[in-house]
């Protein structure tokens, strides 16, 4: 399910898949005369950097290992299957050393659990484009982020694979000046800022003097 969703992702920016065999797809996109290309690969277990280099040149076609721009221009995203999230405390350091592996490709490893497999199960690229964009779905995510929800586990696809690009929502957009002084209104600093603007950065001195006496005055009150 995380494979075809990472699949629909690709193609609908433009990738063709060029080659694939049971575990790994080749992909390329040309803008122009740039090229750049993408590998999908189910990893069944953490291999060692090098290892999973070599695993990827000898499968990857002729017509991309010729091309000079495949292993300076290639991301290479490996799906990985865990049983349980917590499991990840035992792999950690495997899979931050491969992606953060220099050689041949940028890698990323996306890795998921049965939870968040069957919180994904039945939609598309599209769907969590939506999911991502739901404010709603986002709260209820910030109040308990552990919990494998579609939108946690489609928030972790755009995380790992930032290259995946989101579609843009305009927004009203309250004007700064205003946020700034319903902000200052709202924990009581309207004279401080009032100060801050009459005297700005280049009286100092008087700023200072000003809110000393403002706060000996209300000790008096």
């Amino acid at each position: 399910m995380i494979t075809e969703l990472i699949n629909q992702g690709l193609a609908a920016q433009g990738f063709t898949k060029a080659h694939e065999n049971d575990i790994t797809g080749f992909y390329f996109r040309e803008s122009g005369s740039a090229i750049r290309f993408a590998i999908l690969h189910k990893l069944n277990e953490l291999l060692k950097p090098g290892d999973l280099n070599a695993v990827i040149n000898q499968s990857a076609p002729e017509a991309f290992l010729s091309d000079p721009a495949f292993r300076k221009n290639c991301d290479l995203i490996c799906i990985h299957h865990l049983d349980k999230l917590a499991e990840f405390k035992n792999h950690e350091d495997q899979i931050f050393e491969i992606e953060e592996d220099p050689h041949f490709y940028k890698k990323y490893v996306l890795y998921y659990s049965d939870a968040e497999a069957e919180a994904l199960r039945g939609l598309s690229f599209d769907d969590l484009k939506e999911i991502i964009s739901d404010k709603t779905k986002f709260n209820a995510y910030k109040e308990d982020p552990l919990a494998a929800t579609q939108y946690s586990a489609a928030a972790k696809i755009f995380i790992k694979l930032p290259f995946l690009e989101l579609q843009s929502n305009k927004i009203d957009l309250v004007p700064l000046r205003l946020q700034i002084d319903e902000a200052v209104a709202e924990a009581d600093l309207v004279k401080v800022y009032e100060s801050v603007q009459r005297f700005g950065s280049t009286n100092i001195d008087d700023l200072i003097k000003e809110i000393i006496n403002d706060e000996l005055a209300n000790l008096q009150d």
